[in-house]
């Protein structure tokens, strides 16, 4: 690698850091218990974004339910995984009632919503959170730029200033791997 890609390299690695140190640590343990109630109370966790956040949901989903494996289960839904749900919404409706409309069919008072977004800006993540609130669902963000809209709408907020994609993302990721091992170890009780 030339000294020009080291140089780069390190310095998008650092910008990661920087970005994962202003988390704030309080407000990921509060997002992890609202999970865990909802597992212990047996409400269920939705989870949402869109293109590299929607990969990311996936993965959170996943995690979620290899955290909760055992006796009691989680039961969580990542509402990107549904490819033609979400074209059929996209083209009836609009792109940005593709959250919105799966909420209002299957999230329940109590249960959790969880939105991943890098600029908080997206219409359907603003419509989803509404659509959470309505229907009596604690709503978490994970979000990057500062939260955007999304930031004054949903319940808890575990936010990066960050305005780069990647980094907002590789954020993101961590944080939903820290949330799922948290969920892990603190168990259903």
């Amino acid at each position: 690698m030339t000294s020009e890609a080291t140089t780069k390299a390190r310095e998008f690695l650092g910008r990661i850091h920087g970005a994962l140190d202003e988390l704030d640590v309080a407000k990921i343990e509060s997002a992890a218990r609202l999970i865990r109630d909802a597992w212990r109370d047996d409400r269920r966790v939705f989870v949402l974004g869109n293109g590299g956040s929607a990969a990311t949901a996936s993965h959170f989903v996943c995690d979620l339910h290899g955290a909760t494996r055992g006796e009691r289960r989680m039961g969580a839904f990542c509402l990107t995984d549904d490819a033609p749900l979400l074209s059929a919404v996209a083209n009836d409706l609009g792109y940005e009632h593709v959250f919105s409309e799966q909420i209002a069919a299957n999230v329940r008072k109590g249960d959790v919503v969880v939105v991943l977004s890098a600029s908080g800006d997206s219409e359907n993540v603003v419509r989803a959170v509404g659509a959470a609130r309505t229907a009596g669902a604690r709503t978490i963000g994970v979000l990057g730029f500062g939260g955007g809209r999304s930031l004054g709408l949903v319940d808890l907020a575990i936010v990066s200033s960050s305005k780069h994609y990647g980094i907002v993302e590789s954020v993101h990721s961590a944080v939903t791997h820290l949330l799922a091992s948290l969920v892990r170890d603190a168990g259903p009780a």
